[in-house]
C-alpha cells in the first residue's frame, strides 16, 4: 500500500492525451487531469486510470500511471452498449484498481457509474464538476439524458466530497440541490517567458470544434477584420461525435486569405501560438473554468471572452467580458487598435495566474482533499 493512498480517476478519453500518437485529442479537462495525476503520483499516491480502449493492452503503466482499459468508444448497439460493453467494461476496470478513492471530472454515466461502484466497494468517491452546465438542474438537462441525469445526481449526493472550479457553481450546487462543496482552482503551468503582445500578432482562438464553443463566431470575426491575422486551433472531435465544425472552419479558410484553421495540437505548439499571439477570443458561452483561458493569463496574453467566471476577468481586470457577437467585434477591434492596452491586461492576467493557478498549490489542496477522503474509507473498513 502506498503511504497516502489509492486513486482511480475514470476519465474515458484520457488515452490519446497520454500517448498522443494515439488520434489527435487532447480536451481542456483531460489534459488537466493529466497534470494532477502525475503530481498526485510525485506526492506518494498510486495512481490508475480507467480509460477508453484505443488498441493498447488491458492494463499499462505510462510515466507512473496504470491505464487500465474500458471499452472501445465505437462499439457497441445503442442502448444495449449502455450495458455492455460501456458498463461492464467500467466496471471490469474498477475491480483490477483496487482504489481507495474513485474520482471523477464529468458528470453523466462515467460519474454515476463511478459513484456507484465506490458506494458498493466501500471505497470513496469525489466528484469534480467540469463545467457550469454541471451545477444547475436546467443545464443537467438540457445535456443528459434522463437516465444519465439521474445516475449522476445519485452520485453527486453520495459523494464524499464534491468539488468546483468556481464559487458560483458551489452556490448553484447549494441552491439547487442543497449539497455542499469545495473549491478546487484549475492548475495552470506558468511558462517561463511571457508573451510579447504588441508585436502584431495573430487574433487566436482554441477549443474544441463542436457547436457549443461557437467557433461560428470567431470565423465571421476573421470574415469582418479582413486586416487581421487570425488563427484557430483545437480539438476535432472524435467518433461518434461530428466533425462538422471543423470542416466548415476549413472552407471558411479557403476563402479568407487572413484566416489559418489547425487542427490538434501538441502542448509545445499551443504554446508557440501563444506566445506569437496578440490576443485571444474565447467565444464559448458557458465553461467551468476554461483551461484554455488559463493557459493564455499563464503566457500574458488577454482575453475577449463570453465567461466571467466568478466575475474574475472584470474585477481583476485579466481582459474583457462581452455577450453578443457585435460586443465581441467591437472589442476585438479596440484591442487589435491599442497594443499598450493588451499589454496591460496580458500583464495582470500572468500575474493572477501565477498566484492563484500554480500547479504545486492546486495538488497540494487537491492531496489534502484527499488525505481526508482515503483515511475516512480505511476507518470506516477498519470496523
Amino acid at each position: 500500500m502506498s503511504t497516502r493512498g489509492r486513486v482511480c480517476i475514470a476519465a474515458d478519453y484520457l488515452y490519446p492525451v497520454l500517448v498522443p500518437t494515439t488520434m489527435p485529442f487532447a480536451g481542456g479537462a483531460e489534459t488537466q487531469l493529466v497534470k494532477m495525476a502525475h503530481g498526485l503520483v510525485a506526492r506518494d499516491f498510486e495512481v490508475s486510470v480507467a480509460c477508453c480502449n484505443y488498441g493498447q493492452p488491458e492494463e499499462v503503466v505510462i510515466r507512473g500511471l496504470r491505464v487500465l482499459s474500458t471499452f472501445r468508444p465505437d462499439l457497441g448497439w445503442p442502448v444495449v452498449r449502455f450495458f455492455h460493453p460501456r458498463t461492464t467494461g467500467r466496471l471490469r476496470a474498477f475491480r483490477r484498481a483496487e482504489a481507495e478513492v474513485y474520482y471523477v471530472n464529468a458528470a453523466g454515466l462515467v460519474a454515476g457509474v463511478s459513484g456507484e461502484y465506490a458506494r458498493w466497494a466501500g471505497a470513496g468517491y469525489i466528484n469534480h464538476c467540469a463545467s457550469d452546465y454541471d451545477v444547475t438542474r436546467r443545464g443537467i438537462a438540457q445535456y443528459q439524458s434522463l437516465r444519465d441525469r439521474a445516475w449522476y445526481l445519485r452520485s453527486l449526493r453520495h459523494a464524499d466530497a464534491r468539488l468546483v472550479q468556481t464559487e458560483w457553481q458551489g452556490g448553484q450546487l447549494r441552491d439547487e440541490f442543497g449539497l455542499t462543496s469545495e473549491v478546487l482552482p484549475n492548475l495552470v503551468v506558468i511558462p517561463a517567458l511571457a508573451a510579447d503582445v504588441t508585436r502584431g500578432g495573430p487574433v487566436v482562438w482554441v477549443g474544441t470544434y463542436k457547436e457549443i464553443k461557437r467557433p461560428e463566431w470567431f470565423l465571421r470575426l476573421a470574415a469582418d477584420c479582413p486586416d487581421t491575422k487570425f488563427v484557430m486551433a483545437g480539438v476535432i472531435p472524435p467518433p461518434p461525435l461530428t466533425r462538422n465544425y471543423f470542416e466548415i472552419a476549413c472552407v471558411a479558410a479557403r476563402r479568407l486569405t487572413n484566416l489559418e484553421v489547425r487542427g490538434f495540437q501538441s502542448d509545445r505548439e499551443i504554446a508557440e501560438l501563444f506566445h506569437r499571439a496578440s490576443l485571444l477570443v474565447h467565444t464559448s458561452p458557458v465553461e467551468g473554468f476554461s483551461n484554455v483561458i488559463l493557459e493564455a493569463w499563464a503566457t500574458g496574453l488577454p482575453t475577449v471572452s463570453c465567461v466571467n467566471p466568478d466575475e474574475i476577468v472584470t474585477r481583476e481586470g485579466l481582459g474583457l467580458v462581452v455577450e453578443t457577437y457585435d460586443e465581441i467585434l467591437a472589442e476585438v477591434r479596440r484591442l487589435i487598435a491599442n497594443p499598450a492596452k493588451r499589454r496591460e491586461l496580458g500583464a495582470r492576467a500572468r500575474a493572477y495566474a501565477t498566484t492563484r493557478h500554480a500547479p504545486d498549490a492546486v495538488i497540494d489542496r487537491l492531496a489534502a482533499i484527499l488525505d481526508r477522503v482515503v483515511a475516512d474509507v480505511r476507518a470506516r473498513r477498519a470496523r
